[in-house]
This record gives structure tokens, C-alpha cells and sequence, in this order.
């Protein structure tokens, strides 16, 4: 690869770092609907109300628990293990971020989040989960919802949680490559860790790994990339308002210096546009290179849930 295409995969890799959009169309009155429902579960959740969180779900509802892995299967049988836990004083305060809603069909949608349960003794246990929402009537009920725990999420107060809702698999799609990647907490939540691939025509032509932290030192976030050609670079995060900026300086392949700005500026909560500008390579100004959107890939999860529910004929 050329070293001013490296240098373009260079700033694009960090472009795959934002809230992200879904391959999907979202109806905003579907959405607003699934947000509203969220909200009546929280609430109700948070007044212990089993009834009422038991009323969210589906009438034929399947609720993995993750502290078991055994499902939960029905209405009923969800409302029961409520009941029991906010009896037992195991639960105290849930409070949820949603990162997408997706309508995969007008009555199926999936949703993405993170939650979080502050427990009795001040104890704080987050997760991820994705959640199959259906219509039923005119009206949204959860249909099934599984939870895994957040990789290495921590309570301390942490500069780096700024950037929690790069979390996830993403991918942008430009005219001459295709750039995926996953990220994840690395444990204890200090690092945020991610994985990327470049392809062209269908074929990996790049890999590599980015690593993103807190520098207690010079009091900023900064980034460490790696790439399988044999490049490196080293970033300086800044935000400025809703954007975040980051100064990049490489050393590609073939020991060329590089330099760029990468702007990553979010349009909702279902897309953000990346660009980059002041490039040059060994001192030799490049062209900028123009806003790219990127989106939010749908987990394994989600497409096995939504398996399911399509052989149930949902």
C-alpha cells in the first residue's frame, strides 16, 4: 500500500470511533415510542414495582439472566424474578443509556445500550445488553434482552469514560476501502482497546490495534496505533464542544514521517461524520479528506435473537 493511502487508513482507523449509526432505517415515531417504554421500565424498576416492570414485556417474553445464563421464559415467570430480587433488597437504582435503535422490520426493532445498577451498599454493577423490542397492537413490549458484563468497566472516576460510546463494532464504508473495527475496555477500565481491519475489493489489506488512555502525566487522552505493514502512531485527543479532535503523528512503513487532524463530529445518537485535515507526509502537504460517515454494527447477538424471533414468525 502507498504510503499516502497508509496515511489516509492512519486517520480513518480513528474515524470508526463514535456514536454510531444503524444499516437499518429508524422511524422516529417508532423510536420515540421504544424510548418512551424504556423510560416507564426504569421508573418502574426504580420504584421496585415487579407489576409494572413485568407489564414492559411481552406476553411470551425470554429473559437471559446473565448472573445464571438460564432463561427466563414468560411474563409471569419475569415478574416473578423481580419480585423476588427487589424482596431480597439485591437491587436498588437502574439507570440506562441507549446507544442505538434500530427498526429491522415495522415490527421488530433492536436495541443497543449500557446500564447501570447502583446497589443498597453503593456498589456499582454496569453491562451491556441488546434488547428485541416488538409491536403487539400498536404497542412495544420487550421480547427478549440479553445482558453481558461490561468488559472492565470501572467505578473510579476515569477521563477516559468520555469516550464510553465508542464501545462496540463499527464500520465505514468508503469509495476505495472498507474500514471495521471493534472496541472494548480493556480490564479495569484504564484502556480502551481497538481492533481494526482495512479492506479493498473484499480483500483485508490492513490490520492493527489502537490503544487509547488517560495520560495522568500531561493530563490528556492519548492513542498508540500498530498496524500490520509496520507502522505506528501516536495521537493527542482534545475535545472542543460536541467534536473531538486528534493530532496524529506516524511513522508508516517505509519510515516516511506523517501528520494529520482527525475531527470526529456526532449528528445524532445514529450518526457522526469523521475528516480529516492539516495531513502531510515528510512535510509534504495532502489533500484533506472530506466528512465519512460511520455506523454501528449490529452484534451477534442481536442477529441471533432476531433469528429466533423470525422462525416464531414475528
Amino acid at each position: 500500500m502507498k504510503a499516502v493511502a497508509l496515511l489516509a487508513v492512519w486517520t480513518a482507523v480513528a474515524c470508526t470511533t463514535a456514536r454510531g449509526a444503524d444499516s437499518g432505517p429508524e422511524s422516529s415515531d417508532d423510536a420515540a415510542s421504544i424510548r418512551q417504554r424504556v423510560d416507564a421500565y426504569v421508573a418502574a424498576y426504580n420504584r421496585h414495582d415487579a407489576a409494572a416492570l413485568a407489564g414492559c414485556w411481552a406476553e411470551d417474553a425470554v429473559y437471559l439472566n446473565r448472573e445464571t445464563g438460564q432463561p427466563v421464559e414468560g411474563r409471569p415467570a419475569i415478574r416473578e424474578m423481580f419480585a423476588g430480587m427487589f424482596e431480597s433488597g439485591e437491587a436498588s437504582r437502574l439507570s440506562v443509556t441507549i446507544d442505538s435503535i434500530r427498526l429491522v422490520t415495522p415490527d421488530v426493532a433492536i436495541e443497543d445500550g449500557t446500564a447501570e445498577i447502583v446497589t443498597a451498599d453503593g456498589g456499582v454493577v454496569g453491562s451491556t445488553y441488546t434488547a428485541i423490542h416488538a409491536k403487539k397492537n400498536g404497542e412495544w413490549f420487550l421480547n427478549s434482552v440479553r445482558e453481558t458484563d461490561a468488559p472492565g468497566a470501572s467505578a473510579e472516576p476515569n477521563e477516559l469514560n468520555q469516550l464510553a460510546w465508542l464501545v462496540g463494532e463499527w464500520a465505514d464504508e468508503a469509495e476505495d476501502a472498507t474500514t471495521r473495527s471493534r472496541w472494548q475496555w480493556a480490564k479495569n477500565g484504564h484502556f480502551l482497546t481497538n481492533n481494526f481491519s482495512v479492506s479493498v475489493a473484499d480483500r483485508v489489506e490492513l490490520e492493527g490495534t489502537q490503544v487509547v488512555g488517560w495520560d495522568p502525566v500531561a493530563r490528556q487522552i492519548r492513542s498508540w496505533v500498530f498496524d500490520s505493514e509496520g507502522g505506528y502512531a501516536e495521537g493527542v485527543w482534545r475535545r472542543a464542544g460536541e467534536r473531538w479532535m486528534v493530532k496524529t503523528r506516524s511513522t508508516l512503513s517505509d519510515g516516511s514521517r506523517a501528520s494529520a487532524t482527525s475531527i470526529y463530529a456526532p449528528v445524532d445518537e445514529s450518526a457522526f461524520t469523521w475528516s480529516s485535515i492539516d495531513r502531510q507526509i515528510d512535510g509534504e502537504p495532502q489533500a484533506d479528506i472530506q466528512e465519512i460517515s460511520v455506523h454501528r454494527q449490529s452484534t451477534d447477538a442481536s442477529a441471533e435473537v432476531l433469528q429466533e424471533l423470525s422462525s416464531e414468525g414475528k
